[in-house]
């Protein structure tokens, strides 16, 4: 059991620290993006510029999720449950924001099918996050047991 723990552990920061240089990059991103709205497409750059931002939150919040199981080795924390639904509401945002920033360029109804991969990692994240509950209660019962 230890030699899984610090299997986790280890991966867990890996992956921490992966989250954290994609965070940059996409804050990089959205900044190199942002200086191009001056174009014709202005709202359409605008909104894949702050799609990059929210992005980098979320890869942000990914990464404060792997570190604390760095720390733990718990994965199923109400901490960590909470953060992933975080990161699904980061998805929203980014799907209502651009469907009102392109919505003016594109029309809304095209604007929010342009926003659907969006939803769908909302939904991920929140099954995500459901398992995760469903371990945490898991985790308490067998904690219980022994």
């Amino acid at each position: 059991m230890n030699k899984n723990i610090s299997i986790i552990k280890r991966s867990s920061l890996v992956i921490a620290i992966l989250s954290l240089l994609g965070a940059a990059m996409y804050v990089v991103a959205s900044i190199s993006v942002e200086r191009m709205s001056a174009t014709l497409l202005r709202n359409y750059i605008s909104a894949v510029g702050i799609g990059y931002f929210i992005n980098a939150a979320a890869l942000a919040v990914a990464a404060l999720i792997f570190f604390r199981i760095f720390r733990s080795g718990r994965p199923f924390t109400r901490g960590n449950i909470w953060a992933v639904k975080g990161i699904a509401g980061l998805f929203i945002v980014k799907c209502l924001i651009q469907a009102v920033l392109e919505g003016k360029d594109l029309g809304i109804f095209k604007a929010v099918i342009a926003g659907g991969d969006s939803i769908f990692f909302a939904v991920l994240f929140l099954v995500i996050a459901e398992i995760l509950r469903y371990g945490r209660l898991l985790q308490t019962e067998s904690d219980e047991t022994l």
